[in-house]
């Protein structure tokens, strides 16, 4: 078993002295810490200070809003909002979503806020140390070069956030919060090309709460993994039919995830496949990957 390297760690109960912990730039917040925290035994990260999300108030909370939609807290775990009735009721491709996160124990943990900001991963990255150290270390960690593309000058390493596809094509959108204030960000604003900055979040701002919408479509989760319970999604795809055709999001395929549209289920499929280009983040090849992109939306839009 992997140790930790030494650590404090803060359980602060007011957002004031949340922030100020957090001013430190050798701090990292931690929630369900399901990702985080593995990181930390492989030394991708080395924080001193963990400052723990668990007694802030307001991050467990669900309210119905006056248009049907709901407010969500971040620190909702995936297992409390997959079983939430108005979720399964109005949104339940984002209840199928949580229910596909790794095993059961690790839903129990990990929360809705931690899986919109999950760290990429690349085959290169999300390694030990000592074999990160065997390859000269990748250029999000330890190195200087990208493996899996080493004659670009950017960071590949894919978003693999199930709940992220579904949560984009429902109309989310994110509150941050920081010592200045908070301001809300649409999901389909929250990421950017780049696999070591994917996040469109500014410096000490920490994700609080979900704002949805009243459903406006019907949306529908889809993911391809080698094995049913574990892994990571090689692909995710969540695919919705409503008033002005289809349109579907497709993740785990870079740092970003990609919307298409189209009229039919097979122009849909065609216009991912067309715009989806992985690369060698994962161990499955990446022209299989392509492949699977128009099989996967096609599937996904004909059952809706």
């Amino acid at each position: 078993m992997l140790p930790f390297a030494p650590f404090s760690l803060e359980t602060p109960d007011t957002w004031a002295t949340a922030h100020d912990l957090l001013a430190d730039p050798g701090a990292r917040l931690v929630a369900g810490g399901t990702d985080l925290l593995p990181s930390m035994k492989h030394r991708i990260f080395r924080p001193g200070v963990l400052v723990s999300m668990r007694r802030l108030p307001g991050l467990r909370t669900v309210e119905e809003t006056a248009d049907g939609g709901l407010t969500i807290g971040a620190g909702l775990t995936l297992r409390e909002l997959s079983r939430l009735a108005p979720v399964r009721a109005r949104y339940p491709a984002l209840a199928a979503a949580c229910a596909t996160v790794a095993t059961p124990t690790i839903q129990a943990t990990a929360t809705l806020g931690g899986n919109i900001m999950l760290d990429t991963r690349c085959v290169y990255y999300n390694q030990p140390e000592g074999w990160r150290a065997g390859i000269g270390g990748c250029l999000k960690c330890d190195g200087s070069v990208c493996h899996v593309a080493p004659k670009g000058k950017g960071c590949y390493a894919a978003h693999s956030a199930d709940t992220v596809p579904v949560l984009w094509l429902h109309g989310a959108r994110v509150v941050l919060a920081s010592a200045d204030g908070e301001r809300t960000l649409p999901m389909a604003e929250m990421y950017q090309d780049d696999g070591i900055a994917w996040l469109a979040v500014r410096p000490g701002e920490v994700l609080t709460r979900v704002l949805l919408p009243a459903p406006a479509a019907t949306v529908l989760h889809r993911k391809a993994r080698t094995r049913a319970a574990i892994d990571y999604g090689y692909l995710l795809v969540a695919a919705s039919r409503g008033p002005e055709g289809y349109r579907a999001v497709v993740s785990a395929v870079g740092p970003r995830p990609i919307e298409v549209s189209g009229d039919t289920p097979e122009r849909l499929a065609e216009a991912a496949y067309a715009t989806v280009q992985p690369l060698g983040t994962h161990l499955q090849p990446a022209t299989w990957r392509k492949k699977m992109v128009r099989v996967e939306v096609r599937r996904a839009a004909e059952l809706l």
